[in-house]
């Protein structure tokens, strides 16, 4: 049985090259590595994109938060991998059939669902559902292509 993780921002930062202002998720629950796990990130009037997005009307922007769902699946695929194992960065490859129900603000916490559907060798579809108090905000499917970090 493979063992639940938990990453927090400290370790985020390590395992993703993002910085701000795409340092996009507050923590990562794994429940199975390189299956599935859900994404937080609290949604916050202090961010820099609200100053454009919308004066008066702040709406949280559909596309971080599908880049935020493929840092999730980009953290599932890592957590799968051995201890000694050098880690892999992950790359948005595809978006189908993401749909938007309802916009997101300043104060919401985003719970990034994302479940692990195909494996085509590095190439990994996942199903991705976002949360904001119990409701579906979004939903879709994302594919992560990994590659060996260079440097």
């Amino acid at each position: 049985m493979t063992k639940s993780r938990r990453f927090d921002a400290d370790a985020l930062q390590r395992m993703l090259p993002h910085r701000q202002p795409f340092a996009l998720l507050d923590r990562v629950e794994v429940s199975e590595p390189g299956a599935n796990g859900v994404g937080l990130k609290n949604i916050s009037i202090s961010d820099p994109v609200f100053a454009g997005h919308f004066p008066g009307h702040a709406v949280y922007p559909g596309v971080l938060l599908i880049e935020a769902a493929g840092h999730t699946c980009g953290i599932v695929e890592n957590a799968a991998a051995e201890a000694d194992a050098p880690p892999k960065l992950g790359y948005l490859a595809g978006i189908r059939k993401f749909s938007f129900k309802q916009t997101v603000h300043p104060g919401d916490q985003v719970e990034f669902h994302v479940r692990r559907r195909a494996v085509l060798g590095d190439l990994f579809e996942y199903e991705c559902r976002l949360i904001v108090d119990t409701k579906t905000v979004a939903e879709g499917n994302i594919a992560v292509a990994t590659r060996p970090i260079e440097g």
